[in-house]
């Protein structure tokens, strides 16, 4: 797999960062930086990528349905394969709390480091069944929800959760009341994305929520989310709100090497070596999942590497034109051959 396919860049990832690393119960996450879950981008072959490149201390899985998993659903349960690395977490989403305990028994038994509530997704369809930032409309059933995934497994349990569900519950820092009810259910770290709900992901993050939840003094760690799209913006959220850890989500897209940046200062990334990279994956794509689901994350993924690369619109505009993976291959060989070597 992709171990075997190592670029001579991806070598041990030198740390540069005001912490060296965070604890979540008995793991030790090191570096401090967290790949955040992202619905059908975040799954086995795009984190061990990540991993691959460096810099980065946990991954977690695609959001995975709890009323899926329990139904034995295919694709539920596939969004439980792990990366290769460690501590890996795998991230339930629900509103039922035996079926989300359930679940997590189910992770668990499948691998998983760490079991972490999903309390933040804004998207209508999870929302609507009470389930993601849902959550945070009734403390009552949020705490039974935490409390019966603490109870059902013995790895650490976390939550994801936003600053609230619109701007009057962020506003009665309601957040840091389910910060003190975490800690008294036995939850081992909290990642706060500082927008509401209503906000969705415009506007932009409000990371004095962060600081007030470290300044809270939980016994967890605190791990901040939200707007890190270049490298100074996580050694920046962490001067401004002494967060624990960072995760970072769709800055990664674009940059798959932000987390080495964010480690290493001056790691210089060439247009040759995002080719390469980019060529990797779609092999790894390719030995990984079935040729459909390949051609499709290719698509999707190889849009967001190329950006900005000498020949790259061209190469996206084939790329929605070809249906066979292996002349897309050929593609991104010949856009690598065209000269981008050596070119920042």
């Amino acid at each position: 797999m992709f171990s075997r396919l190592l670029l001579p860049w991806m070598t041990e990832v030198r740390v540069n960062f005001p912490s060296e690393s965070f604890s979540i119960g008995p793991h030790r996450v090191s570096p401090p930086l967290v790949l955040a879950p992202l619905h059908e981008i975040t799954d086995r072959p795009f984190r061990r990528m990540i991993r691959e490149l460096g810099g980065v201390g946990l991954t977690v899985s695609e959001m995975i349905s709890c009323e899926a998993l329990i139904r034995k659903a295919r694709k539920a349960e596939l969004m439980m394969a792990g990366d290769g690395g460690s501590p890996f977490a795998m991230q339930v989403v629900g509103s039922v709390p035996e079926h989300l305990a359930e679940a997590a028994r189910m992770c668990e038994a499948a691998g998983a480091d760490l079991v972490d509530l999903n309390m933040g997704c804004p998207a209508g369809n999870v929302t609507r069944g009470g389930s993601g930032s849902a959550l945070m409309r009734d403390f009552r059933l949020a705490e039974t929800c935490v409390r019966a995934i603490v109870g059902a497994v013995k790895v650490p349990v976390t939550v994801k959760m936003r600053a609230g569900w619109d701007a009057g519950q962020k506003e009665r820092e309601e957040y840091l009341d389910f910060l003190r009810m975490f800690e008294a259910a036995g939850v081992q770290a909290l990642t706060l994305h500082p927008r509401t709900r209503t906000q969705q992901y415009t506007g932009q993050a409000d990371w004095s929520l962060i600081a007030r939840a470290v300044e809270a003094g939980m016994s967890y760690p605190i791990i901040g989310n939200g707007d890190v799209v270049e490298a100074e913006d996580a050694h920046r959220m962490v001067r401004e709100t002494g967060c624990h850890g960072v995760m970072i989500g769709r800055g990664v897209l674009y940059n798959p090497f932000l987390f080495r940046q964010v480690m290493e200062p001056g790691f210089e990334v060439t247009a040759g070596m995002r080719i390469d990279l980019t060529l990797r994956f779609f092999r790894i794509l390719l030995e990984s999942l079935e040729e459909r689901e390949a051609l499709h994350k290719i698509k999707k993924i190889g849009g967001w590497f190329t950006k900005g690369l000498p020949g790259g619109a061209r190469f996206r505009q084939r790329l929605n034109e070809r249906n066979d993976p292996e002349e897309l291959i050929r593609e991104i060989e010949e856009l690598r051959q065209g000269g981008a070597h050596g070119e920042p």
